[in-house]
């Protein structure tokens, strides 16, 4: 439930108020947000019902012992697969801990604990040796040279090189993960590419814009 994979994700021993999920930042990091994503696990409901419904609250702690209110989904009771709390203001914590109250399903099934924010470092380079091939009208290919410590990269586009605000975003890890295939061009229409890297800290400037016609 941590590798942005909507795929795989963790099951609950029971679907339980009181359950709890633990995610370790490896090290104190500043969160500014945080996202659970729930995944549809044999849950064999297709309607609406009274009891679907979403409640949990989110903890935060800097040694895994002291407990500290992060988020919760509050009094209102409505369905929340993919429930989204910007903090209003950032927090410094290594550990977010889920504490389940309830899900209209027969199984509590998480496929992302997302934590947004930054760990304090410097951001990677920008990717190097980047190449973009039009293989097909409505489709490019980009490549780029790895960088190192880099968790992904943002691969984008645009139809002028000071607006390349389409994008794709490939993970580090993933086979594959300095390639990409983009299939979503208009045919007879001229673009332009760049990429940039991220991780924990940042994103890279972007690299060198490319034309493709």
């Amino acid at each position: 439930m941590t590798d942005e994979d909507p795929q795989t994700f963790w099951v609950a021993a029971a679907n339980e108020a009181g359950q709890t999920l633990t995610v370790d930042l490896g090290a104190a990091k500043t969160l500014r947000a945080v996202q659970v994503n729930f995944a549809d696990y044999l849950s064999d409901r297709y309607g609406d019902s009274p009891d679907i419904y979403t409640e949990f609250t989110l903890e935060s702690s800097l040694d895994g012992k002291r407990w500290q209110p992060l988020a919760g989904t509050g009094p209102g009771r409505r369905d929340r697969p993919n429930a989204y709390f910007q903090l209003p203001l950032p927090v410094r914590a290594r550990y977010v801990r889920y504490l389940h109250g309830h899900v209209g399903a027969a199984h509590l099934a998480i496929s992302d604990l997302r934590v947004f924010g930054d760990a304090g470092g410097t951001a990677p380079r920008a990717p190097a040796d980047v190449r973009a091939v039009r293989s097909e009208p409505r489709t490019m290919t980009v490549s780029w040279r790895p960088v190192p410590g880099a968790v992904g990269y943002n691969v984008r586009w645009g139809i002028k090189p000071d607006r390349l605000n389409l994008c794709y975003q490939v993970f580090a890890v993933k086979k594959g993960g300095t390639r990409l295939d983009v299939r979503a061009l208009s045919v007879g229409v001229a673009y332009h590419v760049a990429v940039e890297a991220f991780d924990e800290s940042g994103v890279s400037e972007l690299s060198r814009t490319l034309s493709v016609n």
